[in-house]
């Protein structure tokens, strides 16, 4: 027993393992087919939802050529736009009627087909609220010009206001300037099924004025049909068992339910799935795979669901290929055991081998004959054709005959310049028996098609012992789709490079040790060598272990990191570490093979967040002034008025007590004397109406402080008003930094176009700089206004006896997020944002300092020019 276990050892471990091998082998092909399976129905998915964003994208881009139209013609009629709508409905069939209704009050009006430019005379002003709920004026907004698929509910006519859910629509696309779009709604169609529509609508404004006016012209209005518009965009892919559920996740008061169902579309390969009564999918579909997308509609969110269906298509030739693997592997491990077992049994067998061999030259033959590759043999001369597969027939055409030998039948078929290729080629190897491989085109003549298809074309020398040479093969292999993929690679990945390299931001793959493997431009801090590739020694020194960190978490986890960091220039730059995994990563068991590395730079769009900040500071702060003023000034009035009349009833009683002082002598009044209380109360009441004045002044200065900022540009600024304004506003800061302001005005000052309240905050800003480095109350600061030398600008200067700055400060003064008052809450934004207004109103601001001689800010703005 031990001996033939002996004996036959190498065919039980070969069973054994080849066992072992093949459950190993099919759980491998069972997992890469689901994961595959998976990743189909991931790009399956995508392309539905990208082509429900592409057509819902185009149906709203109706409104907007149309709006195009309405701005080019001064005048449209109704043959007009019936001509330029048709097309769109053609090219566009999920939409059912494009409308345009204009906006109007007054009940009786008849509407005109003129629109913007044209606008009929009869047409009333509409007010600043002519969708609002309570219906201070009749507002109408009936349609004009329609171009529609025969729906007569929506026929020229009709006020589209009567509904509520438009009239909310028309107030939503008027409030925001934009395209709104409506919930699922119904449409009656007289005699004919209802359809689930959405309505569009884009505001009209006349061409002279902004879009943020309070009253639009009227409305460009888009009917689409929900399950045409589905139907469109997913039609054109290939069926592949996937169903789609849309949904509108809108929040708001105007949504009846949340959220609302639009539409389910059943795959074209189970054409009998419906959703739920509630708008949900089918309970067949709970388990399967899905992908969820939001997109925007307008001012509305839809989510589109995919969901993968028991019938979804894989594109893998065997979805079972695992257990073929198995039964193969299995059945393989059998057959080799058994001839292991059979081999040392049967090795005198002489006669069975043989026949064993020639049944596979048999196999070898009509392999050679069944293949798409045309086998060739000639003799060792190249004067005779030996054999041809019948594959050649595919190649150079059916009408080609193979019983010829001939060697012109294989030459042939090429041009006649590739054709002496072709016989150099086989001397060459005549002379110095080595192999050859050639591509070749085929002649168009032969096959009688314009299209151009190219072969490889091997030959191989065949040697005998006794003669050398004896014959030459070959075979002939149709690559043309092989080529062409080629081509189109190459020609991709030379435009995608060119798109890499010219990037804006630096962008560059490492590896799990952050070494550089790639990247599209020369890094910003050079590396310290050649052979030093450390994607760290590129970034700034505080910003490396933070880098690191960031880049282990995203090897680690597989997820999307970024940071941010300042470089030495002040700029913001941040950092995105995006993994990157391929197909043999599961395989070799690394969850990632590399990251790539993004640095962008992010400074312009930090300094817009911090002047956003800044502003809605100094708009709460505005309004706040405004409350307080508005508290302050009641109870003012009050003092003012009572000062007045205690001062007239005083200077009423004062001849009285004077010659009550004469008859009676002196007394006293509170405690002093009458002269004493005569000199107080008179001093006391012109003192409380003068302390009330400037109280009022102060309260006008805090309304105007919080009075909103629309940035209109075309206001006429008294520079020397906004400077005493400014100066009224920092009293209290001015007293408790200085002794010593002056003011210096000439007398006629001219006007400056732009907004004054950005100017008020210029020179707040650079008022309030000079006050600070005021190093004691003796220093100075001194403001003076005048025009130059060319009587085109106003010259503003603050000049202070400060601290002044050094070299190095000045170059940097201007640049956003660079202040020496860190300690004290400085942004570094206030002369930044200050020299953004000034250049913003054609001017220039400029400074001039020496380190402990003080600084001089020059604010130059261009004078408003006399017509």
């Amino acid at each position: 027993m031990f001996d033939q276990l002996r004996k036959y050892a190498a065919a039980y471990a070969v069973a054994i393992g080849g066992v072992v091998l093949t459950c190993w082998s099919s759980w491998n092909v069972r997992e890469e087919l689901q994961s595959s399976h998976r990743r189909e129905f991931q790009w399956a998915a995508s392309d539905r939802i990208e082509s429900v964003r592409a057509v819902v994208d185009q149906g709203l881009d109706a409104l907007r050529e149309i709006r195009g139209l309405f701005y080019a013609a001064h005048e449209l009629d109704e043959s007009a736009f019936s001509a330029f709508a048709d097309p769109i409905l053609q090219r566009r069939p999920y939409i059912a009627s494009l409308l345009w209704a204009p906006l109007l009050n007054a009940p009786r009006q008849e509407p005109s087909a003129a629109v913007i430019g044209g606008a009929p005379t009869t047409t009333a002003a509409v007010n600043d609220d002519p969708l609002g709920s309570e219906r201070e004026q009749l507002t109408r907004i009936p349609v004009v010009l329609a171009a529609s698929r025969a729906i007569s509910e929506l026929a020229k006519g009709v006020d589209l206001n009567t509904s509520s859910e438009l009239a909310a629509l028309f107030a939503r696309a008027r409030e925001n300037g934009k395209i709104a779009v409506s919930g699922r709604m119904t449409l009656t169609r007289p005699g004919r099924n209802s359809l689930s529509v959405i309505y569009a609508a884009l505001p009209i404004y006349a061409p002279a004025s902004p879009q943020s006016s309070p009253a639009p012209e009227g409305f460009v209005l888009g009917v689409y049909d929900i399950e045409e518009l589905l139907h469109f965009a997913i039609k054109r892919l290939e069926p592949r068992g996937v169903e789609v559920l849309v949904r509108d996740e809108t929040t708001g008061d105007d949504a009846q339910f949340l959220p609302q169902f639009l539409h389910f579309y059943a795959s074209r390969l189970e054409p009998g799935a419906t959703a739920t009564a509630t708008g949900w999918l089918p309970e067949q579909d709970e388990n399967q795979p899905r992908m969820v997308a939001t997109i925007r509609v307008g001012d509305r969110s839809w989510t589109v669901t995919c969901v993968a269906t028991h019938t979804f298509r894989s594109a893998e030739a065997f979805t079972e290929a695992h257990w073929s693997v198995m039964v193969a592997g299995l059945l393989f491990t059998a057959l080799l055991s058994f001839y292991l077992v059979h081999s040392r049994r049967e090795m005198d067998n002489r006669s069975r081998l043989a026949k064993t061999i020639f049944e596979r030259e048999e196999l070898l033959r009509q392999l050679a004959e069944t293949v798409d590759v045309a086998f060739w043999a000639i003799n060792a001369e190249a004067t005779r054709l030996e054999y041809i597969g019948p594959a050649f027939r595919q190649l150079a055409g059916d009408e080609v005959e193979l019983d010829g030998t001939a060697p012109s039948l294989l030459l042939d078929v090429f041009a006649p310049k590739d054709r002496q290729v072709l016989s150099a080629a086989i001397a060459d190897l005549q002379a110095d028996g080595g192999r050859f491989s050639l591509i070749l085109p085929v002649s168009p003549d032969c096959r009688g098609q314009r299209n151009l298809h190219w072969l490889r074309v091997c030959g191989f020398p065949v040697r005998s012992p006794e003669h050398g040479l004896s014959r030459i093969v070959g075979f002939c292999e149709d690559i043309t789709a092989h080529k062409l993929a080629e081509d189109a690679l190459r020609d991709s990945e030379t435009k995608l490079r060119t798109l890499f390299n010219h990037s804006p931001d630096l962008i560059f793959t490492v590896d799990e040790q952050a070494r550089i493997l790639f990247a599209n431009r020369p890094l910003p801090h050079p590396l310290a060598g050649a052979d030093d590739k450390r994607s760290e020694l590129a970034l700034p020194a505080h910003i490396r272990d933070a880098y690191l960190d960031k880049l282990r978490q995203v090897f680690a986890g597989g997820q999307i990191e970024h940071c941010q960091y300042t470089a030495d220039d002040a700029t913001w730059w941040e950092i995105r570490m995006v993994p990157i995994g391929s197909d043999n990563a599961a395989k070799t068991g690394r969850a990632m093979t590399a990251a790539m590395v993004v640095i962008t730079d992010i400074t312009e769009n930090r300094k817009l967040q911090w002047q956003a900040i800044r502003s809605a500071r100094l708009a709460s702060l505005g309004v706040l002034s405004a409350g307080i003023a508005h508290e302050i000034s009641n109870p003012n009035h009050a003092i003012m008025a009572h000062a007045h009349l205690l001062a007239r009833i005083w200077q009423d009683a004062l001849p009285i007590l004077v010659e009550y002082e004469q008859e009676q002598g002196d007394f006293l009044l509170a405690g002093l004397s009458f002269a004493q209380a005569s000199e107080t109360i008179s001093r006391g009441m012109a003192d409380v109406g003068e302390n009330a004045r400037r109280i009022q002044k102060i309260i006008g200065n805090l309304k105007h402080l919080g009075k909103q900022d629309h940035g209109h540009m075309d206001e006429l600024a008294d520079i020397a008003k906004i400077l005493k304004a400014v100066l009224t506003l920092l009293d209290a800061r001015i007293r408790k930094e200085s002794d010593c302001l002056t003011l210096a005005l000439p007398e006629g000052l001219p006007p400056v176009r732009g907004n004054v309240q950005q100017l008020e905050q210029v020179f707040i800003n650079v008022i309030v700089n000079a006050l600070e480095s005021l190093p004691n109350r003796s220093c100075s600061v001194r403001i003076t206004a005048g025009l130059d030398r060319s009587g085109s600008r106003i010259i503003v200067r603050v000049e202070d006896q400060g601290t002044g700055m050094s070299d190095e400060v000045m170059a940097q003064i201007s640049e956003p997020f660079f202040t020496t008052k860190a300690e004290s809450g400085g942004t570094g934004l206030g002369l930044s944002i200050s020299s953004s207004i000034v250049e913003k109103h054609g001017g220039r601001l400029r400074f001039a300092s020496n380190k402990g001689s003080g600084t001089t800010v020059s604010i130059y703005l261009p004078i408003v020019k006399e017509a």
